[in-house]
């Protein structure tokens, strides 16, 4: 998935849990920081694959568990939901010989993609995953025209902060 619809992703869940604008930004670097965290890493050569650490299911598991067990960390909550939503929706479009990756550290992780990268990212995009991706952030436009774009009618300032 792209950087796009991760953060069409981010939008649609922060929108759907009702956060503010604050928990929305929090959102959003959480649906970024699995990039941040495996591509550097990758470009080191710490790790093979750039879906390990910061994409693993059970790091982000393990963060959730945290953020529910501990009250001090709940402020976090929805950076780890746009992780969780980043991770799950690479999840959605990962090859099923790639599923493995996002089991780091308890499975070994394969090299992704197969293919060379540009005809990998133009079969995604023609195919029915790039539409879904495509439909996600449509429907994030959408959501963010509604709540910051169109011309408030109540008499309220629209760019104020939703509760």
């Amino acid at each position: 998935m792209t950087p796009f619809g991760h953060l069409a992703i981010a939008v649609l869940l922060a929108y759907g849990w009702g956060y503010t604008d604050r928990a929305l930004a929090l959102c959003l670097a959480g649906a970024v920081v699995p990039d941040l965290i495996d591509k550097p890493l990758l470009a080191a050569g710490v790790v093979p694959v750039s879906h390990s650490v910061g994409h693993s299911a059970l790091v982000v598991t393990g963060l959730a568990v945290a953020v529910l067990a501990f009250p001090r960390l709940r402020p976090a909550a929805p950076l780890v939901v746009g992780w969780a939503g980043h991770v799950g929706a690479d999840l959605i479009v990962a090859y099923p010989k790639f599923v493995v990756n996002y089991a780091w550290p308890i499975l070994e992780v394969r090299p992704t993609p197969d293919d060379p990268f540009v005809a990998y990212w133009l079969e995604y995009a023609a195919g029915p995953l790039g539409f879904l991706e495509a439909s996600l952030v449509v429907a994030a436009i959408v959501v963010c025209y509604t709540r910051w774009v169109r011309p408030d009618t109540s008499g309220t300032d629209a760019t104020t902060e939703r509760g």
